[in-house]
């Protein structure tokens, strides 16, 4: 007899996903308690992706610096590993998380891979209101409390994500 969890959860295990997390710098780590939960947060969620068995990378850590002048901006090679992840995920807390956050905004392609997360307390600045208007390209942008990230109920949405997507990609795409 077929036994379709049996199949369903084999095919889980062998559809793994290419994730890249944004976010703040994880060093120096910083004073600002809303930065510095995001840095704890980033590399907590890397480290339980690569658990589970995923490839989950920080954008920083592709940057190439042997490639020609013409190719090493380090956003050009961000761009060219957001195209070859199945996931993006951006804790918008620190300047170069707004920028990686506003490029994938004006790449449609890129928009369908993106979930932003920032924090309630700034859900009345531009950046949040864009973000959230992406909605109509693909994207996600939840608002998240410093508790809720403290209290790991961030990685337990993103796991969440990451399931749907793996999900998608084995049996539908």
């Amino acid at each position: 007899m077929i036994d379709v969890k049996k199949l369903i959860e084999d095919q889980l295990k062998n559809t793994r996903l290419e994730i890249l997390v944004f976010g703040p710098a994880v060093d120096p780590p910083s004073s600002d308690p809303y930065v510095a939960s995001f840095q704890t947060k980033r590399n907590d969620i890397k480290k339980k992706l690569i658990d589970e068995g995923h490839s989950a990378s920080f954008g920083e850590d592709l940057v190439d610096p042997s490639l020609p002048p013409q190719l090493s901006d380090p956003l050009v090679q961000e761009i060219a590993a957001m195209r070859a992840a199945d996931l993006i995920i951006v804790l918008v807390g620190s300047p170069g998380a707004v920028t990686e956050a506003t490029t994938i905004t004006h790449h449609r392609d890129l928009c369908g891979k993106a979930a932003f997360f920032c924090f309630e307390d700034h859900q009345g600045g531009l950046v949040v209101q864009h973000l959230q208007h992406m909605a109509a390209h693909g994207a996600t942008c939840r608002l998240v409390s410093l508790g809720d990230v403290q209290a790991c109920h961030l990685t337990a949405i993103i796991l969440e994500k990451v399931q749907a997507i793996q999900i998608g990609k084995a049996f539908l795409f």
